[in-house]
């Protein structure tokens, strides 16, 4: 029996076992309380109904959590009773107080059940939605029948993949020629790439590839990334709980690299699955045997870290990455050491904004597909989850950064009276569309071997048929690009693209590609893509120019290419030097998310498809806050919100919170639900309704309001430094024969290289805003949640506390173990299938 279906049953059987104990205790208890009110309610002395109530709740197993209620006292209400047995001051009001209490902590257990029962019909409803879809599409996670945008991506994907693409090697090796032969500096540092390949692949010829700590490293990546299907994912956690199968791996994959040369794919061909994503591309899968992707995962890994060092190492080499700032030219420097001192606050020495941008760039930005560790984690490709086990930022975390750095950038040149152009641009289908010949002229042209090319070779030529189209599928061989964002995939990739960077750097004159674009930048790309047989993607194409000097307009040269500059829902405004959320765009997203929420069988799928796409989706391609963006951004970012739900839902409330509550009461007849309940954690027994507004409000105090403001202080700073600095050298030089001092141009010429006020300036815009935590009151703190809970949670709990302690005696909405909610988390993702 497959794993999946060991743990699915698992999962069933602990479902059923803990729903049919709540539904017995909660006939027990509702039997019990019965016959205790009927008992109470035919007692005339107020002091012996309390008594009474005090005795039947000490005797119900169900109540034993009241004991330690900060709503209600037990002990003190049965030592105050006592008392009113002598005490006459004890009065009939106080005493009819208790019974209510201890009548109300009654009614709460009832609640408390109704919702455990609640919980579990949810939970059996998502059962029974999964078993049907699972029965209905064969065991297979997708629509056999896909919409028409599915089949048109389909044939775009073929017309690449399947058709062979030839590039003239010749001539790319005459390119690369002049980029890497061009002075003594390269030559050496290409040398010094070259042996370093060589001593790899010896190295990789020698070695024992595969152990419990290799074979760890790579299938927790290979869990990170999203290339494996559910069912493969539960059957690699379970290779890494079982020592003796890892050996029996290890063996086998360790068999296969010595006989790398005859190694070869199974000519039936691997089955390719077709996935949508949330932005409305179709992504092509390889379901590959789980043994076959270890050891390609592991063989690419290891590469791509070996291409990442050496490249690394050329770029940073002396004399051979141009600058991308002019630097303080001697005679220049002589005059500032001489009129500021060799320390002073615009010396060479100093800190400048170019230090961030060289640290940006080569820490994030430059060869950021590879990977730097052999068992680094990362998210995957379009993985805009956050896992706190990571090591490494996800490209969708530096792409936010990129953001923070063109917003910070745009203010700071305009301020500077400077126009700044922005050109944004994407290769189409760049994975599918690579050639083959393109990506083995470059490794050649890098000294890889033979003896590997071979085996590259064998690997991008794999047999594939599609899924959808039946057992009786053909089998396609792949002739161009390579499989989806693998970390062999991303390094056969990156080779190519580094070669784009070097060319940029060196015809450029310096130029960050991710910064700064003229019309020589665009020639270089475009001579480079012709030459690679890339095209560039039309609808992601665009060039804005940004000034704030007066009577001069934003339009862009005729040379750059025409359109708009956009990154996610975000689109760059020429005019205010702002990025707006495109409100259009938004609208085509509100359609697709109204089509996925209606597709919904279950409760829980309905909740999952809005956290993922209507909360966490739409946050991210927003952009995430930073003080160059303003508290402008952010409330632009709450009124879109506000908007989507309102349009979203204007048939039933208005609201994602009254839409929900409306579903669960038709469908299982409980009224009166209250917001903590869907908002609430699961382990409190809450249903995880994520809301977009609160981490918007955790932070709105604390961005930067107008984010001009960093460039106001700075020129007052600057002013005043240098009036400081006059009157210092004035001072000093009052008895000599000496020049007059610096002017204020001459003083501001490096301002980049050398402010330390415009450093701080560009810091402050490119921070992100502390969160404001939510003051946890004390009937909160007491049910220690600050311990366990991040600020969005401690915020969630804080708004609706008054309301759930009130209700349910506490915040937990069910005791904790009653309910099967570790598993549900466990399923709930993984199960989730967006509508094809």
């Amino acid at each position: 029996m497959a794993s999946s279906d060991i743990l699915s049953q698992t999962f069933s059987s602990i479902t059923s076992i803990k729903l049919d104990e709540i539904s017995s205790q909660r006939a027990t208890f509702e039997a019990a309380k019965s016959d205790l009110l009927t008992v109470v309610n035919h007692e005339v002395d107020p002091r012996k109904k309390v008594q009474q109530l005090l005795e039947g709740i000490e005797h119900l197993d169900s109540m034993s959590n009241v004991k330690d209620s900060p709503i209600f006292c037990l002990k003190n209400i049965k030592q105050f009773i006592e008392q009113a047995h002598s005490d006459p001051s004890v009065s009939t009001k106080l005493q009819k107080d208790w019974q209510a209490q201890l009548g109300k902590a009654l009614d709460i257990q009832s609640l408390k059940f109704e919702y455990a029962s609640l919980y579990g019909r949810l939970v059996n409803e998502w059962l029974s939605v999964s078993e049907d879809n699972d029965a209905s599409d064969g065991g297979s996670d997708f629509e056999p029948v896909g919409r028409k945008e599915m089949h048109e991506q389909r044939a775009k994907w073929e017309e690449y993949v399947f058709k062979t693409c030839e590039t003239d090697e010749t001539a790319i090796h005459l390119y690369l020629d002049k980029l890497f032969k061009t002075n003594k500096a390269v030559r050496f540092a290409f040398d010094t790439l070259w042996v370093s390949t060589v001593h790899f692949e010896k190295e990789m010829a020698s070695a024992v590839h595969f152990d419990d700590t290799s074979l760890k490293w790579v299938i927790e990546g290979l869990l990170r990334s999203d290339l494996v299907t559910d069912e493969k994912r539960k059957v690699l956690k379970d290779f890494l709980n079982n020592k003796v199968v890892l050996g029996e791996v290890a063996d086998v994959l360790n068999m296969r690299m010595s006989s790398l040369d005859k190694w070869h794919w199974d000519p039936a061909g691997s089955q390719v699955e077709i996935r949508r994503q949330l932005n409305g591309r179709y992504r092509f899968y390889h379901d590959e045997d789980l043994l076959q992707a270890i050891l390609l995962r592991y063989i690419g890994v290891k590469w791509s870290v070996h291409f990442k060092s050496v490249l690394t190492a050329f770029q940073s080499s002396e004399g051979v990455w141009k600058s991308s700032s002019r630097s303080v030219p001697s005679a220049d420097q002589k005059r500032r050491d001489y009129f500021l001192g060799p320390k002073g606050m615009y010396s060479a020495s100093a800190e400048g904004v170019e230090g961030i941008r060289r640290r940006h760039f080569e820490g994030e930005i430059f060869l950021e597909q590879l990977a730097e560790e052999i068992d680094e984690r990362r998210g995957g490709y379009g993985d805009d989850s956050v896992d706190e086990r990571d090591t490494r930022k996800s490209s969708q975390q530096i792409t936010q950064t990129l953001l923070h750095t063109l917003a910070s950038e745009i203010i700071m040149k305009t301020r500077l009276g400077e126009e700044m152009t922005v050109v944004r641009t994407d290769f189409e289908w760049f994975g599918p569309s690579l050639p083959h010949s393109t990506m083995f002229s470059v490794l050649k042209y890098f000294r890889v071997c033979d003896r590997w090319l071979n085996f590259f070779h064998r690997v991008l030529e794999a047999p594939m048929k599609f899924i959808a189209d039946g057992n009786e599928a053909p089998v396609m061989i792949r002739k161009r690009g390579t499989p989806i964002s693998g970390p062999m995939s991303d390094m056969l990739g990156e080779t190519v693209l580094f070669c784009l960077d070097f060319a940029f750097n060196q015809l450029t004159d310096g130029a960050r590609m991710y910064r700064l674009h003229n019309d020589i930048c665009w020639k270089v790309m475009t001579e480079f893509s012709q030459l690679t047989g890339l095209n560039f993607n039309q609808s992601k194409t665009g060039s804005v120019k940004v000034t704030r000097r007066p009577g001069i307009t934003s339009n862009t040269p005729s040379s750059l290419p025409k359109g708009d500059v956009r990154w996610g829902f975000l689109k760059l405004d020429g005019a205010i030097g702002r990025f707006l959320i495109d409100q259009e765009n938004v609208d085509t997203h509100i359609e697709e998310l109204r089509r996925q929420l209606e597709a919904c069988k279950s409760v829980f799928d309905w909740i999952q498809a809005w956290n993922v796409y209507g909360a966490r989706f739409f946050t991210n391609n927003f952009g995430k806050p930073a003080n160059c963006f303003g508290l402008s951004h952010v409330d632009m970012m709450l009124e879109t919100f506000s908007r989507i739900q309102s349009k979203l839902f204007a048939s039933t409330g208005g609201s994602v919170t009254s839409t929900l509550k409306n579903m669960i009461s038709e469908r299982f007849e409980v009224d009166d639900i209250p917001e903590g309940y869907l908002y609430f954690p699961m382990s409190m027994g809450g249903l995880d309704l994520k809301s977009p507004f609160v981490n918007l409000y955790l932070i709105r105090d604390t961005i930067m309001k107008k984010p001009d403001a960093a460039l106001d202080q700075f020129f007052l700073d600057e002013e005043k430094e240098y009036r400081v600095a006059k009157a210092n050298f004035e001072r000093g030089n009052s008895f000599l024969d000496s020049e007059s001092f610096m002017t204020f141009e001459e003083f501001t010429r490096y301002r980049e290289q050398t402010s330390k006020h415009l450093y701080t300036a560009y810091s402050k815009l490119i921070e992100e805003p502390v969160e404001d935590e939510v003051t946890v009151t004390t009937d909160v703190a007491n049910e220690n949640t600050r311990g366990r809970m991040n600020s969005y949670n401690r915020w969630i709990i804080q708004l609706y506390a008054p309301d759930m302690m009130s209700r349910f005696g506490g915040l937990n909405v069910v005791e904790k173990g009653l309910l099967p909610t570790g598993m549900v988390s466990m399923f709930r993702e993984s199960r989730f299938k967006w509508q094809g």
